[in-house]
C-alpha cells in the first residue's frame, strides 16, 4: 500500500484494531520556509520598531562613532593596565601590579601629585576669579550696556585662536627683553615687580592658567548669557520697582535663579582641569617643564606612555610604558567619571524639579 508522503496516517486491522502510520522526517525544504518565515517576522518586528522610532537611525552614526573613539579606548586602556608590555612585544598579564606600582613608587607618586597639584590650582583660580568675571560679563552684554556688542565679539574671538599661537602670544608678553608686560609694569612705576616670567618655575603654572582662561573666557560667558535669558523678565521687572538697583538685581534676583547652572559651570571646570593637555605640552615640553612645573595628569600620563625619551624613571617604564601609562588614564578616568556621574544626577534632579 502507497502510504502518503510527509503524512500521518492511522488505519485499522481486519479485527478492527488501530494501525498507526509512520510520520515522515519533515522535508529540509520545509525547514528552510520556516526558518525564512521566523526570518521574516524578526525582520518586520525590527522593521516596525524602527519606523515608529525613526530617530535611532540618525543616533545610529554618532553612537558607532562614539563607541569607536571613546568607548573602546576607555575599555582597552582598562584592559591594558592589568598588563606588562611596552607597546610592541607581547603583553604579561600582573593584575594590579601597575597599580601597586603607581601609588607606592617615590618617583611616580611625587610626579603624580605634583600633577595633581597643578590641574587643581588651575581648577580652583578658574572657580575663583575666571567664573565670577564671566558671570559679570554676561550680565553686562544681557543688560546690553553701551558697546557690548564690541565687548561680545572681543571676550568671545580667542576661542577662534589656535593654542599654539596664543602661547606664542603670552610668550612675546611675558618676554623678559621685549614682553610688553615689564614694560608697562616700569611704565606704571613698579619696575620692583618685572621678572623674567618665562625663567622662574614657579610661575609656570600660573602662566598656564592665564593662557586657558584667556581662550576659554567667552565660552562660559555665553554659558552664562544663556542662563540669564532663560530668566522671566517679570521676576526683574519686579526687583526693579521694589527699588533693587543694577547690581542688587544680580546679586538678589538672578543669582539664587542660576544656582544648577553655576554649579554645571564649576563641575564642568573641574573636567577641563584634569583633561588640560596642549598648553602645558607646548610651554614646558613632554616633561612638563623645569622640575615639572607646568606638569598636569594627561601630560603625565602622555610623558609615560609615550615620552620615555625624556622620563627620569628610565629602563623600568620603558619595558611597561603602555602598562603604566594605562593605569594612569584609568585613575584619572575614574577621577573625572564620578564628577561626571554627580553632573548627570544633577541634571537629572533639575528636570524632576521643573
Amino acid at each position: 500500500m502507497n502510504w502518503p508522503k510527509n503524512e500521518s496516517f492511522e488505519g485499522r486491522h481486519a479485527d478492527g484494531s488501530n494501525i498507526v502510520g509512520m510520520t515522515a522526517i519533515v522535508s529540509p525544504r520545509r525547514k528552510d520556509s520556516h526558518s525564512h518565515a521566523c526570518f521574516q517576522r524578526r525582520w518586520g518586528k525590527a522593521m516596525s520598531f524602527i519606523k515608529k522610532r525613526p530617530y535611532l537611525l540618525f543616533l545610529l552614526p554618532g553612537f558607532l562613532i562614539y563607541s569607536l573613539f571613546v568607548v573602546y579606548p576607555i575599555v582597552a586602556a582598562g584592559s591594558i593596565s592589568f598588563f606588562r608590555w611596552n607597546g610592541i612585544g607581547p603583553k604579561t598579564f600582573i593584575g594590579f601590579d601597575n597599580y601597586v606600582e603607581l601609588f607606592t613608587s617615590t618617583e611616580l607618586m611625587s610626579q603624580f601629585w605634583n600633577a595633581m597639584l597643578n590641574s587643581l590650582r588651575i581648577f580652583a583660580l578658574t572657580v575663583l576669579v575666571v567664573i565670577p568675571v564671566q558671570i559679570i560679563a554676561a550680565y553686562l552684554i544681557h543688560n546690553q550696556v553701551k558697546g557690548y556688542k564690541y565687548f561680545r565679539v572681543a571676550v568671545f574671538s580667542p576661542q577662534f585662536i589656535s593654542t599654539p599661537v596664543i602661547v606664542f602670544i603670552f610668550t612675546l608678553l611675558l618676554d623678559s627683553n621685549v614682553g610688553v608686560f615689564n614694560k608697562v609694569l616700569e611704565m606704571v612705576g613698579l619696575g620692583e615687580y618685572v621678572r623674567p616670567w618665562l625663567g622662574l618655575p614657579q610661575y609656570g603654572i600660573y602662566i598656564v592658567w592665564l593662557m586657558i582662561s584667556w581662550s576659554g573666557f567667552g565660552v562660559g560667558m555665553i554659558f552664562f548669557l544663556g542662563a540669564m535669558k532663560m530668566i522671566s523678565k517679570e521676576s526683574l521687572e519686579a526687583g526693579y520697582l521694589d527699588g533693587a538697583g543694577f547690581w542688587k538685581r544680580l546679586f538678589v534676583i538672578i543669582l539664587p535663579q542660576m544656582k544648577v547652572t553655576i554649579l554645571n559651570m564649576v563641575l564642568i571646570t573641574y573636567i577641563v582641569s584634569m583633561t588640560i593637555f596642549d598648553f602645558s605640552f607646548i610651554l614646558g615640553g613632554v616633561s612638563g617643564g623645569v622640575d615639572h612645573n607646568v606638569d598636569v595628569m594627561a601630560l603625565m600620563f602622555y610623558r609615560i606612555a609615550f615620552g620615555e625619551s625624556n622620563n627620569p624613571l628610565g629602563g623600568n617604564i620603558s619595558e611597561n610604558a603602555m602598562g603604566l601609562g594605562s593605569t594612569v588614564a584609568c585613575v584619572l578616568f575614574v577621577l573625572i567619571f564620578v564628577i561626571s556621574m554627580f553632573q548627570v544626577w544633577l541634571t537629572y534632579r533639575r528636570r524632576e524639579e521643573a
